[in-house]
């Protein structure tokens, strides 16, 4: 019993300085390679390059899509987008795609140059060159406008004009909502012309 109580003495201070030992020497080689790779060439990026990468967070094609309280599909695609200030509540982005899907078929499609997603308050804004056609003939231009991503509520911030079923179309604003019909049974969607609406009414040709 003594020996082997000798024995377990004896291999526990033989590691005792062994493991050290074996652990300088993979600390030694570690550096050494480090070493030789510095030797090898440079880091391709300077340290400015790398924050501006660690910060950007910039996403290429992202897909953003909800469904509103009554019922209907909003999705939004961009070439790109970015965190704001690394805020992903607030989400900036580039060449905007937006599509309204009602559940009765109707579509409201969104294009813009540029636009910001605000997660938090569940609304889209579009900027620049904003076109907007519907399923229903209306075919638009604005400069700005305001999508809701919770419910339909779409509004122009200024001036829209374009085309409609009945013919040419000039107004201070649009608003597109959701109202439910006569029999209470179904959403319908209503698009509202304000502010000095002007219509020029073309009739079909038979």
């Amino acid at each position: 019993m003594a020996a082997r109580d000798n024995l377990h003495s004896h291999v526990v201070a033989g590691l005792k300085i062994i493991l050290p030992l074996a652990a300088l020497g993979l600390l030694s080689s570690v550096f050494l390679l480090a070493t030789m790779g510095d030797e090898g060439g440079e880091i391709p990026y300077s340290d400015l390059d790398l924050e501006e990468m660690a910060s950007a967070q910039t996403v290429d094609s992202p897909v953003f899509s909800s469904v509103t309280d009554d019922g209907n599909r909003i999705v939004v695609t961009a070439d790109q987008a970015t965190p704001r200030g690394g805020n992903y509540e607030v989400v900036d982005a580039v060449a905007v795609h937006g599509t309204l899907l009602e559940e009765d078929g109707t579509t409201i499609d969104m294009r813009s140059d540029s636009g910001t997603i605000y997660a938090g308050e569940s609304r889209t804004v579009l900027r620049g060159n904003v076109r907007i056609s519907t399923s229903s003939g209306y075919r638009l231009v604005t400069d700005e406008l305001t999508s809701s991503t919770s419910r339909t509520d779409i509004e122009t911030a200024g001036p829209v004009h374009g085309t409609g079923p009945l013919g040419t179309i000039e107004a201070g604003r649009m608003k597109v909502t959701s109202q439910q019909s006569t029999n209470g049974t179904e959403e319908a969607v209503t698009v509202v012309f304000k502010d000095g609406v002007k219509v020029i009414y073309l009739p079909k040709a038979k």
